[in-house]
């Protein structure tokens, strides 16, 4: 662990002091910025792109799941606000199919949020970065947070990579939202690696344009027959993995996976550049033996491998398997979340792997699963909280990230040492903020 001292010897100047400072720029950070900042703390968001976003706009993902359960809209607050902002700009449309091929191409309104929703990514980084500047929150972006300074059991400031040069950011909390506990881990304290059973898959999605029109379940069949025969990939879904993107012509494409481990910088780099490869064979297929695709074109890959499940906190409290089988048992709800998850396992009937579990109803994160016993003014949000390895299923999607996000920013702004905030003092403001966190 750095120290002040040590800091000094190797010339790393303060770079700024705040009330909060935030780590990753994912909707789980955007959320807790906001959430922080519109209580009036003086907050920085510390991310390595030049954007917000996270998997949305640097993975070609743009498709929001999660926010309704059973028919019934389970999350609200800043993630509703984000979904009816980009519906006013005409870059939103709920799906209209269960395979998330089709969106509706018409505008979300005043409907309740309960469907799978597609964006169009450009005008999320753009709606994120207005959301963050009128919360009047300090982006720090092109800058990599490498390292934390500790002081008995809280962090006092961390090492970040600017492009001036390495430097201290200092806080009074922090909250981690890497996804993958980073901060948390550079701290010292012990943190879970989840294992990824059944190769729960890293992938590149990627856009094509030129797309004409074609028949759905015609293409669908001639990608089986061609994956059978060998002519794509080893490594691609074993189903025609898509998504109509909102602007004409342009198509989101799926199914190019890879299996590694997501928290080793050879092993991404090797994925990165095997999953490139296969998308240009995927192109190349879709060209030669796709109708509607004769004429398609290579728009964008994703700038970093898609990666579902890493790394979380060892927390007071957890989204465990007995919690999530038990239902809206938890007396400290910070977001609703599905009992339904798994992991995609081609070969299998229904996609899913065999430790794959479906259930209705709603199951809720409590609170102390944001919280680490050892830290005293560090939170972690989005998919780096504590959990059991096979939950992560249950709040990953971004609109629970987002929730989970806004929910540690609140947690701030009451001060004190997060390990003793009583949830009483905190569910007064998620209920103004509006947070769903109970069955309708």
């Amino acid at each position: 662990m750095l120290t002040e001292k040590l800091a000094k010897q190797c010339g790393w100047r303060e770079n700024g002091r705040y009330d909060v400072a935030v780590v990753g720029a994912g909707p789980a950070g955007v959320g807790a910025a906001i959430a922080a900042a519109r209580k009036g703390l003086r907050v920085a968001l510390i991310e390595s792109y030049g954007f917000a976003g996270g998997v949305a706009t640097k993975s070609c993902v743009p498709l929001y799941f999660g926010f309704g359960i059973d028919g019934k809209q389970s999350t609200a607050g800043l993630s509703e606000e984000f979904i009816r902002r980009m519906d006013e700009a005409g870059a939103a449309s709920f799906i209209a199919t269960k395979d998330c091929a089709y969106p509706e191409f018409r505008p979300i309104a005043g409907r309740p949020l309960t469907k799978r929703i597609q964006l169009h990514p450009e005008t999320m980084k753009l709606m994120y970065r207005r959301m963050l500047d009128e919360a009047k929150v300090e982006c720090i972006f092109y800058a990599q947070m490498v390292d934390a300074v500790t002081e008995g059991d809280r962090i006092a400031a961390l090492l970040v990579n600017f492009l001036e040069g390495p430097g201290l950011v200092y806080a009074d909390y922090f909250i981690d939202c890497t996804g993958d506990a980073l901060m948390f881990r550079q701290a010292g304290v012990p943190v879970n690696k989840y294992a990824e059973e059944d190769g729960m898959h890293k992938s590149m999605f990627f856009f094509v344009g030129g797309v004409t029109p074609f028949d759905h379940d015609y293409n669908s069949r001639l990608y089986l027959e061609a994956r059978e025969a060998g002519r794509l990939p080893e490594k691609v879904w074993q189903y025609f993995g898509y998504s109509l993107s909102l602007n004409p012509g342009v198509v989101n494409i799926a199914v190019c996976y890879d299996e590694g481990d997501a928290l080793d910088s050879r092993d991404m780099s090797r994925m990165d550049g095997e999953l490139r490869e296969a998308v240009f064979a995927v192109v190349d297929f879709l060209r030669k033996e796709m109708p509607g695709f004769s004429r398609c074109y290579l728009l964008e890959t994703a700038s970093h491998v898609g990666v579902r499940v890493g790394q979380g906190i060892v927390g007071m409290d957890a989204v465990s398997e007995e919690l999530v089988a038990a239902g809206l048992a938890t007396d400290s709800p910070v977001a609703l979340i599905n009992r339904t998850y798994g992991a995609h396992a081609n070969g299998s009937r229904t996609f899913m792997a065999a430790w794959s579990k479906s259930a209705g109803g709603f199951s809720a994160v409590p609170m102390g699963a944001l919280i680490s016993p050892y830290l005293s003014n560090a939170l972690a949000a989005g998919r780096g909280i504590s959990a059991d390895p096979h939950t992560v299923a249950t709040f990953r999607m971004m609109n629970t990230c987002m929730t989970l996000g806004e929910a540690a920013g609140l947690m701030t702004s009451l001060g004190g040492d997060m390990r003793t905030l009583e949830y009483a003092r905190l569910r007064p403001e998620l209920d103004r903020a509006g947070f769903i966190l109970k069955e309708e």
